[in-house]
């Protein structure tokens, strides 16, 4: 019976009409009747270059589903997941399902973009991609895209000559580069590409960007506004974070993102949307730091407090095991003269400091702990740098080890999009359920808990972390259900767990988590401890996770986590990891006096 369906199904008119706005087959039936629904991908989604991808949705349970032709699996709950091929430009999708000798249709209409063709009859302009602004002594890429085998030029319009392109590996790609010269001037230079393709013909075409040279004689000073400015080697690569009212010189400008001078030899882009701009003529920050240095003992942090003529860059890093601290100030130079250490502290071991470059100072922090609670550096009030580092918690004051501590929990996503599985199920409701499921275990344990959101609704993804160290949070965990890159073929290998962190005194957390996932889960396949250029992971007030628990768009994970029973297994994992941390510091702290004499009082 199923067969003679399925072949009908194949070569018959399906019965039900297609609404082609949406992916959702309407049916005209009685009391019962099939259905296929397609939650990925929607009507019209562009995809980039690529042979296949995958699809999903559901149908009724017991359905057979059909795609463009090919019958693929079905869970018994009437989810499915495929990888169809594609083909190049405007693409349709056919989904066909049969329930009980009825059917089912509907069609999903996409485009799909074309490979680069070295061979394509015209030129493109590639690089400059967007607006640029240098200085002499900087150097100028063009890239150009154009039939293979050609001899290209470029010029940039009206201040050189026209200069030579070599095309790269017969890509088709030809590249070119000019360093500006001392007494090159201009203002939104076009970037021109020329290519002969015979006696009297040739190709033309204008990259996006232009140039514009800088005034190599004056630079502008730019302060630093947003909550946290992110300090980028490149476009799409973070260096390190600014806190408000750090002031950076400005030599240039990248499309969106100013160029700022660290050093002699040492640049960064920093968003201009999280700059603000001082009149022109402000002299450039240069800065003495170091002639007062205080360690001052708090009940809950030591403060390492640093006198500092001037707000300048700098970049804060530190490792564990032992904890240590290295702080460079940019376009700065040491003034040393005390160092004054607090004799309640037992925390800080030493600080000593070099002169790394003529325009690089750095100030090292020795502590007498292995472990980092978390830190935060800023320049305060009166214009001290203060490097603040957390104090362990004291847990060998109970054998309860979760007694007391506050772990901040964020449920990933919230206002936002968020991924969907075959049956509907959002990762923004189901990682709420766990995480209210892993507070519950948390406060019966004796913690206590801080919940980034409680329902659909929530705070900034970039104001989370803040709110988490105003709550004085020990740790901070976000919990997400994991999807994919179009371009990724899910079935290239098991799928399951991983787990991210960020900085280095998240790497005990994360571990011991990742140890948890590892001794529960042999239906899910580990697929690692990663490191990420995750946001919330990123901020230094305290160790953060973040755990991809299953792939909620694959239909066998998805079907466990719609059940209660298994998002609670999933927050004991969690638990269970959480609570292995904190009882692997108590062992260090038991078996180490200097650690248990840093913690808080």
């Amino acid at each position: 019976m199923r067969l003679l369906a399925v072949l009908s199904l194949l070569f018959a008119a399906p019965a039900g009409a297609v609404d082609a706005a949406s992916s959702t087959a309407t049916i005209a039936a009685s009391t019962s009747a099939p259905w296929i629904e397609v939650v990925w991908p929607p009507q019209g989604y562009a995809y980039p270059e690529l042979p296949r991808s995958f699809a999903f949705g559901n149908a009724a349970p017991g359905s057979t589903v059909v795609v463009n032709g090919s019958q693929i699996p079905v869970d018994e709950n009437g989810a499915f997941f495929t990888m169809a091929p594609f083909s190049t430009g405007t693409y349709t999708l056919k989904f066909d399902a049969v329930w009980q000798g009825l059917f089912a249709s509907t069609e999903v209409v996409v485009t799909v973009g074309a490979p680069p063709r070295p061979d394509a009859p015209e030129a493109e302009g590639l690089e400059p991609s967007v607006d640029l602004e240098l200085r002499p002594g900087e150097l100028v890429v063009a890239r150009c895209r154009a039939p293979t085998g050609l001899k290209g030029t470029f010029e940039l319009k009206g201040l050189t000559d026209w200069l030579p392109l070599v095309e790269v590996e017969s890509s088709g790609v030809y590249a070119g580069h000019y360093y500006l010269q001392p007494g090159d001037k201009g203002a939104k230079l076009p970037v021109h590409c020329s290519f002969k393709t015979g006696i009297f013909g040739s190709l033309k075409a204008t990259a996006p960007g232009t140039i514009t040279v800088a005034d190599p004689r004056m630079s502008r000073v730019a302060v630093t506004r947003a909550q946290l400015a992110k300090i980028r080697s490149s476009p799409s690569g973070f260096s390190f974070f600014q806190p408000p009212g750090v002031k950076f010189e400005i030599v240039g400008r990248e499309g969106e993102f100013l160029k700022a001078r660290l050093s002699d030899h040492e640049r960064a882009l920093i968003a201009a949307s999280d700059m603000e701009l001082l009149p022109e003529g402000t002299p450039p920050p240069r800065g003495l730091i170091g002639r007062w240095v205080n360690s001052i003992s708090e009940r809950d942090r030591v403060k390492v407090r640093v006198w500092a003529t001037e707000r300048v860059p700098f970049e804060v890093r530190h490792g564990i095991e032992p904890l240590t601290f290295e702080v460079r100030f940019f376009n700065a130079a040491q003034r040393f003269d005390r160092i004054r250490y607090d004799t309640d502290d037992k925390l800080v071991k030493a600080i000593t400091w070099r002169q790394e470059s003529a325009e690089v100072m750095r100030l090292s922090v020795e502590t007498k702990i292995d472990w980092s609670w978390g830190y935060d550096a800023y320049y305060d009030e009166s214009g001290f740098f203060v490097l603040e580092i957390r104090r362990p918690p004291d847990l060998t004051r109970s054998e309860n080890v979760l007694a007391g501590r506050r772990v901040a929990i964020d449920p990933g996503h919230g206002p936002w999009h968020s991924a969907t599985g075959p049956l509907g199920t959002t990762e923004r409701d189901a990682v709420l359920e766990i995480s209210g499921e892993l507070e519950r275990l948390l406060l019966e344990a004796g913690a206590e808990t801080y919940m980034t959101r409680r329902d659909s609704s929530g705070p900034d993804l970039a104001d989370r972390t803040f709110l988490a160290w105003n709550q004085l949070a020990d740790i901070y965990v976000s919990v997400h259900l994991n999807a994919f890159p179009v371009t990724i073929d899910p079935f290239e290998k098991p799928r399951g767990f991983m787990n991210f962190y960020y900085q280095p005194q998240s790497r005990p957390l994360v571990e011991a988590v990742h140890a948890s996932y590892q001794k529960r889960h042999s239906e899910l396949a580990d697929e690692f401890v990663r490191w990420g250029d995750l946001y919330v992971c990123r901020q230094t007030f305290m160790p953060a996770i973040l755990t991809e628990s299953a792939y909620i768009i694959l239909p066998e994970m998805e079907r466990d986590i719609r059940t209660p029973q298994y998002r609670t297994r999933l927050a004991e994992t969690m638990f269970l990891g959480i609570k292995d941390f904190y009882e692997s510091y108590r062992i260090k702290q038991l078996a180490a006096p200097a650690e248990q004499a840093a913690a808080r009082r």
